[in-house]
């Protein structure tokens, strides 16, 4: 079987269950949370389609931290940007607008105590891995179908859009930046979002140990012409993972490694096996 080998380690955040003995909550979509006592989305996850039979498994060795899940995403690229197509538009105007078609499928794989994953019911396509770890996370996310033009102006732009998004995180951080420049630009963000200040639960109970992060794939537009500067909107996010971490659990933002080898995995009309993953970061073939 082939052999993939990561580097560094990697951590994604979930629904979940009961404290276990190891630090790490594995990703249980629809449990209650152990620390807060709320319930977190079931429908966070795509579930498997009744009508493919295809599919990916491998099995992941070496791993830095407890494997807290694995999730595959497909590739997929709209060719405009914004909320609906303009019929009888001319391309560039069309090139403003938002595709409410466009959706972000999130697989979640079953995964047993050895650290085995398997994912069943995928559609045809080519999907790409993101393993979470207790502290840390590997990400084969292809971003970018085209060639990658950003300008320093963009990537400030866009960060300084991000961080002012969303207030309940109080904390940051931007994996990677990829997209197109210009008056129809596009970009996506891998980013990480932790909640560090205290968290009020449902019952108006007050947390001060605990933490709340968030990972997530973020599209946006490039808005506005030359007199008003550079400047992007937030036009979609798609949250990958959320935890809720407790005393146990490793705080504040995690490494995230970007992986080429977890990226691409053609599926047709059966399970593709890719074999054994090394996510040893001392090995060779990152």
């Amino acid at each position: 079987m082939k052999k993939l080998v990561l580097s560094a380690f990697f951590t994604l955040c979930g629904c979940v269950v009961a404290a276990s003995a190891a630090p790490g909550i594995k990703i249980n979509p629809g449990n209650m949370s152990p620390y807060t006592k709320t319930h977190v989305g079931s429908r966070l996850y795509t579930p498997p389609s009744e009508e493919a039979s295809g599919g990916i498994e491998g099995k992941l060795v070496d791993a830095p931290s407890k494997v807290l899940g694995v999730i595959c995403m497909p590739q997929k690229f709209p060719n405009i940007s914004s909320l609906k197509l303009v019929e009888g538009g001319s391309s560039r105007k069309n090139a403003g607008n938002v595709n409410t078609d466009m959706t972000n499928e999130c697989y979640l794989a079953t995964l047993t105590d050895d650290n085995r994953f398997r994912f069943r019911g995928l559609p045809y396509g080519k999907y790409d891995l993101f393993i979470l770890c207790e502290n840390c996370f590997y990400e084969g996310l292809k971003l970018n179908r085209e060639e990658e033009s950003l300008t320093d102006a963009d990537k400030a732009a866009i960060k300084a859009k991000l961080v002012e998004s969303n207030p309940f995180f109080n904390v940051k951080n931007q994996h990677r930046i990829e997209g197109q420049t210009g008056q129809f630009g596009r970009a996506r963000v891998l980013e990480q979002e932790v909640r560090t200040l205290p968290v009020t639960d449902q019952a108006a109970r007050v947390h001060r140990d605990i933490q709340i992060r968030s990972i997530k794939l973020c599209l946006l537009d490039s808005v506005g012409g030359s007199r008003i500067g550079t400047h992007w909107d937030v036009k979609k996010t798609r949250e990958i993972a959320r935890q809720e971490l407790g005393p146990p659990e490793t705080k504040g933002v995690i490494p995230g490694f970007h992986r080429k080898d977890l990226q691409g995995i053609r599926v047709a009309g059966k399970v593709k096996d890719v074999g054994t993953i090394s996510l040893d970061n001392r090995k060779e073939g990152k």
